[in-house]
């Protein structure tokens, strides 16, 4: 116990009793307030609130019934929710979770996860219809192929580039069709310590997650498998080492919050990662730079002639969140009906997407008319199809994002998904040392090998927890005999 909590047994069951009463007083309470509460929806982002307020009062005029919004802060509701969970204590009905932790809710059998397994439902209302809904979005929220919330949003990635500064360097950005052209001229224009091409985050493995995601790899497979040692992640991180370090670097670390916006302001980054909801989050943070941003699709992998690689991506993804149902709650027909009508609901999504920039996966959203607006912010760069000089003018974002939406990478979580992480640097920072002391003399085997390695402990992890491994076995030989009897009677037709 020491080992767990340095100051003893009964210290650490005081403080597990104090967390767990804390959130039974604080959503019990919630309920003892109000005269009938049908539903509790906890959320974690304050930008959402005004909208889903909107929406909730709608609903419960149609339906008769009181669903109440809490807002909460994420630490508090991941590191609390699954603990109330275990002990059978009172909890949220519907809970909005993020990116990355559905794995935190998903370590054990299946029968015992605390969400409502909503695959058939999604089923049964064609929301697993490609038709209708963006379906690389479901493994975010699925493990071993059961769908466990459903996906708020897409958040494909663009780049986002001061217009100005590039205009002033001659760059033609309508040129930028491939990495290798972007490099080209990211070489030609860096000059070190006073201006990069791009910011590449160093620090963390976001930017390498949405480049090795653009091409095709993730960490793991759609069965839970590891998945970050096959062939060709190798070649996608020398080339991210290649971007961020040595002398023919294109990429500086910007960082985050003043840091950040100091470098896009002093132009010592031209270009950045930009998934949908961080225009947003310029527009509000850095309002300065009104009318000097402009947006353009992410470059593609491409081979000699130019042609995109199969099995790639034309843009990557970053960040999400997910609607899920807790099985402590008593109406889930009503809270089905409720997270359909908040997250689906195509007439509310324009409103919504004008307050946030966030394209959402139902595919009929997109020809609303507010996603087809103009910024007053952002431009993009074109020939002027008249005279066919280069020009700026503002762009539509929701029609830029919409347009990337459906050709989004799919991104697999599970409960190891930040070791895995946390191996993928430690790979990235050997080969960057490497590269730096001994340039590019047997560095890509090193990295292999060191790939190898790390996701084999990674491995290891996972065999050590049966329910994980049992079911992922279950899961592929299902897939396969699906597969396999679907081929058998395309052959019979």
């Amino acid at each position: 116990m020491r080992n767990i909590y340095p100051f003893g047994k009964a210290p650490f069951v005081i403080l597990i009793i104090a967390i767990v009463s804390g959130v039974v007083f604080g959503w019990m309470r919630l309920r003892e307030n109000k005269n009938r509460v049908d539903l509790v929806l906890a959320i974690q982002a304050e930008i959402h609130v005004k909208p889903y307020q909107k929406a909730i009062a709608q609903f419960n005029k149609e339906n008769n019934c009181n669903v109440v919004l809490q807002r909460v802060q994420k630490e508090v509701l991941m590191s609390r929710l699954q603990s109330a969970m275990q002990t059978g204590c009172d909890v949220p009905d519907v809970v909005e979770i993020l990116e990355g932790t559905i794995g935190y809710f998903t370590r054990g059998p299946l029968e015992n996860v605390g969400f409502v397994d909503l695959t058939e439902r999604l089923r049964e209302d064609g929301l697993l219809d490609p038709k209708n809904m963006v379906q690389t979005r479901y493994p975010l929220w699925s493990s071993r192929e059961h769908i466990f919330a459903l996906p708020h949003d897409v958040h494909p990635s663009c780049l986002c580039y001061r217009v100005d500064l590039i205009q002033e360097l001659g760059i033609d950005v309508t040129k930028l069709k491939t990495w290798d052209d972007f490099v080209k001229v990211g070489q030609e224009i860096t000059i070190p310590q006073k201006r990069y091409m791009i910011d590449m985050a160093d620090d963390s493995m976001i930017s390498l997650i949405i480049l090795l995601s653009q091409h095709g790899f993730d960490l793991f497979d759609a069965y839970g498998n590891v998945a970050f040692d096959k062939p060709g992640v190798a070649d996608v991180v020398l080339w991210f080492v290649h971007q961020t370090s040595g002398k023919t670097r294109i990429a500086f670390p910007a960082g985050d919050g003043q840091n950040f916006y100091q470098a896009m302001n002093e132009g010592l980054d031209l270009f950045f990662f930009t998934p949908d909801w961080r225009t947003a989050q310029f527009m509000l943070d850095n309002p300065r730079q009104k009318g000097n941003l402009a947006l353009m699709p992410m470059p593609v992998w491409a081979d000699e002639n130019g042609n995109q690689l199969p099995g790639t991506y034309k843009t990557g993804t970053w960040g999400g969140t997910g609607l899920a149902i807790t099985k402590h709650c008593k109406n889930q027909d009503l809270a089905w009906k409720f997270a359909k009508y908040l997250y689906t609901k195509v007439e509310d999504l324009g409103e919504r997407f004008l307050l946030t920039n966030i394209v959402p996966p139902i595919k009929a959203s997109w020809e609303l008319p507010e996603f087809k607006q103009k910024s007053d912010f952002y431009k993009h760069m074109f020939h002027d199809p008249v005279t066919g000089d280069l020009t700026a003018d503002y762009v539509s974002i929701g029609e830029m994002y919409a347009s990337q939406a459906d050709g989004t990478p799919p991104r697999y979580v599970t409960a190891y998904t930040t070791q895995a992480e946390t191996q993928l640097l430690n790979v990235y920072y050997d080969a960057r040392d490497y590269y730096v002391k001994n340039g590019d003399d047997g560095l890509l085997e090193r990295i292999e090998k060191n790939l190898k390695e790390k996701a084999d402990y990674v491995r290891g992890l996972v065999a050590r927890n049966v329910f994980l491994s049992r079911d992922a076995e279950k899961a592929a030989a299902a897939r396969a005999e699906a597969e396999a009897a679907e081929t058998k009677s395309e052959q019979e037709q």
